[in-house]
């Protein structure tokens, strides 16, 4: 386990499966532009974070996702994220991988998700010689606009002066309809210019 762990750790991939994840991955997106969709790039924290899972499914000799969390997507910035897990198993080729993927929907859909723009693969081997591997698939959040001075508030509150309502109302609230409570006789609504539907 420490052996793997160091080796991830110090260059991703176990060298010995350099080539095996070089190559599924250059299938993935072999297939990607067949389907019309742009090619993955190969992100070495994709790599890293496959590796890693794969090395913790060979510890434990079982299949198994990683929780994947909130925290884990806004950490490293990315808008969605994707898993696709194999073995352990005795046939650890980039074509058996590939093959067991594509002929899986849910993992076909994964590695042929429009919005997943980057990618890695990770390889690892049980101490009996099986192999695991996942894929991880990503896409870049959006970089977050910051606010530079109150003349931007509009953007996220909007006033209705006169109401009875604060000033300002969350963005949240924008639909007077959907916000406000509705008076069987809709006299509150119908401030706002608006009817009880």
């Amino acid at each position: 386990m420490l052996r793997i762990l160091a080796l991830i750790l110090l260059g991703g991939a176990q060298p010995c499966f350099a080539d095996t994840s070089d190559d599924l991955f250059l299938r993935i997106n072999q297939e990607r532009t067949a389907a019309g969709l742009a090619p993955l790039t190969r992100s070495p924290k994709l790599d890293q974070l496959a590796s890693e899972w794969a090395a913790t499914m060979a510890c434990n000799n079982a299949q198994s996702h990683r929780p994947l969390s909130k925290s884990l997507l806004n950490t490293n910035g990315w808008k969605n994220l994707s898993e696709n897990i194999y073995g352990p198993t005795a046939d650890g080729s980039a074509s058996a991988i590939f093959r067991a993927w594509m002929g899986s929907s849910g993992h076909r859909e994964n590695l042929l998700r429009e919005s997943t723009t980057l990618g890695g693969i990770g390889i690892a081997k049980t101490k009996s010689g099986a192999i695991c591997a996942v894929f991880n698939g990503a896409k870049l959040a959006p970089p977050t606009p910051v606010a530079t001075s109150s003349s931007n508030s509009s953007s996220s509150e909007v006033a209705f002066p006169g109401v009875g309502l604060p000033d300002f109302v969350p963005k949240s609230m924008r639909d007077p309809a959907a916000a406000l409570p509705s008076n069987s006789d809709g006299r509150k609504l119908n401030q706002l210019g608006r009817t009880n539907l």
